[in-house]
């Protein structure tokens, strides 16, 4: 028995990469619903009979796709209320006793080497709070990889995640000792208590601090509980909201001054035809060929429900419906294109 894939089919699968206004947004977390509505009729013409045979016609086609996406962005929100903006306030790294100077030239950003003005009570494997503004935007914390000399030779420094510097700094900036340590063993979602290196002296912990777990990307905050002994047989640090994530051995763990949070605002008023974007489904069908779906103008203007909770299964997302609107030059195209490739 055999099955004979028909050239002119759709084939379709979930879930396809979704792009809106030409900026590439991820991918549905479902099978998009495509919809095709159709009205059509005859005219009425005066004293007639009935309908008049071969004057039905169709009068519009109103395209529509339902997709659900795995994350609440102002982005993502302005679909639905173009306009939408957020803000971040989230935290910053809590400074310890130790190195206070500045940065005595300007980095560039992705930089693994900064010049300090002063080394001064700061050594190899500290954590250090670099910024003068102090938001997460425009503050961050590093690890000291290699040490090098007053104002004279490059310091080597990494990210949380290896690289070099996340935010472009000037020269002058401060540069501080910040409280950190590191996992001293692995932990996995759903743990409440992780093991770590130090707890005192430039790690200093206590029940009520808040803590940054993991690398840029891959981050969780907590507010700790208890605080025990070290190392991967110690009691470790205890807090009561589970982790969502595993985590690896030499994660860093840096205290940090809030839980900080991010605010989302829409825009209410009318949505001009300049908020109309293409939306772009793209689908590697079953067949081996690519599948693309293009809403041209569209714009969602649905109602939201929005389901917050904590169950990593079902994430807080959106689902929207987005209607494809005619353009006013050109009233009798359909906003709607498909195309199939080899």
């Amino acid at each position: 028995m055999s099955t004979t894939v028909d050239p002119n089919a759709i084939w379709s699968g979930a879930p396809v990469s979704l792009t809106f206004g030409g900026v590439e947004c991820g991918a549905t977390t479902g099978v998009p619903k495509l919809s095709l509505e159709v009205q059509a009729g005859a005219p009425e013409f005066t004293n007639a009979g009935g309908p008049v045979e071969g004057t039905r016609g169709i009068r519009k086609i109103i395209p529509s796709v339902e997709v659900v996406v795995n994350e609440l962005t102002a982005q993502k929100l302005a679909w639905a209320m173009p306009g939408a903006t957020a803000t971040s306030s989230q935290s910053v790294g809590v400074l310890v006793a130790g190195l206070a100077t500045t940065l005595g030239v300007d980095p560039a950003l992705g930089a693994i080497l900064i010049r300090l003005a002063s080394i001064t009570t700061v050594a190899q494997g500290d954590f250090i709070r670099i910024g003068t503004t102090l938001t997460e935007a425009a503050s961050e914390v590093v690890r000291v990889k290699v040490l090098g000399t007053a104002g004279a030779t490059d310091t080597e420094i990494e990210n949380s995640a290896g690289g070099g510097l996340l935010i472009d700094h000037g020269n002058g900036e401060n540069v501080c000792t910040a409280i950190g340590t590191i996992l001293a063993a692995p932990c996995v979602a759903g743990a409440v208590n992780v093991k770590v290196d130090a707890v005192t002296g430039s790690s200093a912990l206590a029940p009520g601090d808040i803590v940054r777990i993991g690398y840029e990307g891959h981050y969780e905050t907590r507010t700790l509980t208890a605080v025990g002994s070290i190392g991967p047989s110690g009691t470790g640090i205890t807090f009561a909201i589970p982790l969502t994530r595993d985590h690896s051995l030499d994660e860093w763990v840096i205290r940090v001054a809030a839980l900080g949070g991010t605010t989302v605002r829409p825009v209410i008023g009318r949505i001009g035809s300049a908020a109309y974007q293409d939306l772009v489904l793209t689908d590697v069908g079953a067949d081996g060929r690519t599948l693309v779906v293009t809403l041209e103008n569209a714009t969602s203007a649905e109602s939201q429900s929005l389901d917050f909770g904590d169950d990593p299964a079902n994430p807080l997302g959106l689902t929207l419906k987005f209607t494809g609107h005619y353009a006013a030059a050109t009233p009798t195209t359909v906003p709607i294109t498909f195309v199939m490739s080899a």
